[in-house]
């Protein structure tokens, strides 16, 4: 048996007794350094074992393995403690130790006493009272939330699925007599209930899928939350390049993989194996995946291999930009259309801008900021028409540069943007005789 014990904030008065009694039963207790290690002297010989503060992640899961092995041969005739400062279950060592040891020696019994961690001992530092929610993080996604005094369960987990957890474990009266732990969550508690609810792997029912997700405009905040939810479920992210902020892949936490560079059909096989492993795969875009996101050719691909897909929209950067202007793109008593377009280029022969000028409707160009000078010279607009170019719409380096059709270019090109902007074009960006919307009366 392994018991993972919390040995409190570092003050030896803090230790438990129940804490305390398991380390003088043990026949063998480790610790990850020598604050726990002198914490643990007075009642027992510790072992140090190596769990070093880096980076890099095969380096740490050899020395997971490599401890865990340890670990795993005195725990498995007897019984073995490893204790560490603060509570073994929060944000702990043992956490990580314990994960390993599951896969790899899943027939040892592990069991954990919680010390008082640094959350509480905070608290009481600095005279704080926790009276209404709060959030701990170490800065990752949050992927467990646990609501206390859960006396209407089944409308919490009701509220939490909304939210995107979709495992939960009802538990009430803890150490207590008549303590109960379920994943099935009943409808009544009472003031010592609580349920954790986790965002766990996405079920496929064993489909072969490929997942075509919307990265959004570059604020890693204007994802889906079905995108995000597929992100952190994901066995493997093949993501846009530079297209895709890499914040956004902060959600990451499986395989992830740039296709910069890469041939459509080596996309395509890359994606494919890894459903066919039985894996979550996700294919990330930025902006929304049905605009310009040249996907028609994977997904072509991926049915001829029997991988089926479906397509999480996102928010195009075309949104992004209007937010960033403060306006909307068709207004009653200027224009009711919107004109969506791209010039000609390596991927398009001839394009249709000097037509679709001539309805003096809102124009948004995307992918065409290194020929800007060329379509303000196309288009029929007056040249007073106003023209804006918003650089990175919601990035933190998000620019906005507004002009008119005659002089949009030359502002443009004084401040150095040649790409990753969109182009507006229209009277919407000074709404000066709007009309009055009849749904306002």
């Amino acid at each position: 048996m392994l018991i993972g014990i919390g040995l409190g904030p570092g003050n030896p008065d803090l230790l438990t007794l129940a804490a305390i009694k398991a380390l003088k039963e043990s026949k063998k207790v480790f610790v990850p350094g020598k604050l726990a290690e002198k914490l643990v002297l007075p009642y027992a010989k510790a072992q140090i074992l190596d769990f070093p503060m880096i980076q890099d992640k095969k380096e740490l899961e050899r020395l997971w393995d490599k401890n865990a092995a340890i670990v795993a041969k005195e725990a498995k005739h007897k019984i073995v403690s490893f204790a560490v400062l603060g509570d073994p279950n929060v944000f702990s060592t043992f956490s990580h130790l314990k994960r390993t040891i599951e896969v790899k020696y899943p027939d040892i019994e592990i069991t954990t006493i919680p010390g008082v961690s640094s959350i509480t001992a905070y608290a009481s530092r600095t005279n704080t009272s926790i009276e209404s929610s709060f959030i701990v993080s170490d800065g990752s996604p949050v992927q467990t939330k646990i609501v206390l005094k859960s006396k209407h369960p089944e409308d919490i987990k009701k509220t939490l699925i909304e939210e995107g957890f979709n495992e939960f474990i009802f538990a009430q009266r803890l150490f207590m007599d008549n303590e109960k732990i379920t994943d099935q969550v009943p409808q009544t508690g009472d003031y010592f209930s609580l349920i954790e609810a986790k965002r766990g792997k996405i079920r496929t029912n064993n489909k072969k899928m490929v997942y075509f997700v919307g990265a959004g405009p570059g604020n890693p905040k204007y994802i889906t939350v079905r995108g995000r939810e597929l992100l952190e479920s994901a066995d493997f992210v093949m993501y846009a390049g530079s297209l895709v902020n890499p914040v956004v892949l902060n959600y990451v936490h499986g395989e992830s993989l740039d296709s910069f560079g890469m041939k459509l059909e080596d996309i395509a096989d890359v994606l494919s194996k890894k459903a066919e492993e039985g894996k979550i795969v996700v294919r990330l875009h930025s902006g929304d995946p049905s605009l310009y996101g040249a996907i028609i050719e994977q997904i072509d691909r991926l049915k001829k291999k029997g991988i089926e897909i479906e397509i999480i929209p996102g928010v195009t950067s075309l949104f992004a930009a209007a937010a960033a202007l403060k306006t909307q793109l068709t207004i009653n008593g200027i224009t009711e259309t919107l004109i969506i377009t791209r010039p000609a280029g390596i991927t398009l022969e001839k394009d249709s801008i000097r037509e679709l000028s001539r309805h003096n409707a809102t124009m948004a160009i995307y992918l065409g900021t290194d020929k800007l000078r060329n379509i303000m010279e196309e288009v029929e607009y007056p040249g007073d028409t106003p023209a804006a170019v918003v650089y990175h719409a919601s990035w933190e380096d998000e620019f906005v540069i507004l002009g008119t059709v005659d002089d949009i270019a030359d502002r443009v090109e004084a401040e150095g943007i040649a790409r990753s902007a969109m182009i507006i074009i229209g009277n919407v960006l000074t709404p000066l005789n709007f009309k009055r919307s009849h749904l306002y009366g």
